[in-house]
């Protein structure tokens, strides 16, 4: 059975995000700064093929909603935000330090049929959840062939 290309380009997007984990956790570039800006973080994200629809579920522990932001643009879908440092007081000196904070985004393709315009989210317990309903797309049409010499 063949795969769509929506398939093979979420397959790859997987891979380059997780190539990209590890070598965030070996190299513990997760808490430095990328690019020459503030550090960031990379939140979990899953992806479901639902009934009428997409699902993207985001990880989003310790972030307001009011400093998320989701947007569609050119067929992905961007979630970013930032996600504040934990206070604990007047700490002298971090034993351990593994809750990353600070600026994040996590981009996720979409497939061909997302009505943008019908998107919802919903955020609770820490968990942003976005349904894109799809347009149903058909797989075969018919196409019905001219003879110019009918004219």
């Amino acid at each position: 059975m063949a795969r769509s290309p929506f398939e093979w380009d979420e397959d790859f997007q997987r891979l380059g995000e997780r190539v990209g984990d590890f070598f965030d956790r070996v190299f513990g570039l997760a808490s430095a700064p990328r690019y020459g800006l503030q550090p960031t973080w990379r939140p979990s994200v899953d992806v479901y093929r639902v009934e009428d629809g997409v699902a993207v579920v985001a990880e989003l522990p310790g972030v307001n909603q009011a400093d998320l932001k989701v947007v569609v643009e050119n067929d992905r879908l961007r979630i970013s935000g930032t996600r504040p440092a934990v206070n604990v007081g007047a700490a002298i000196e971090p034993l351990q330090l593994e809750i990353d904070s600070g600026p994040f985004e996590r981009i996720v393709a979409l497939p061909p049929g997302a009505q943008a315009d019908s998107i919802t989210a919903e955020f609770r317990a820490g968990l942003l959840t976005v349904r894109v309903p799809l347009r149903e797309q058909k797989r075969n049409v018919r196409v019905r062939v001219n003879d110019p010499t009918e004219d």
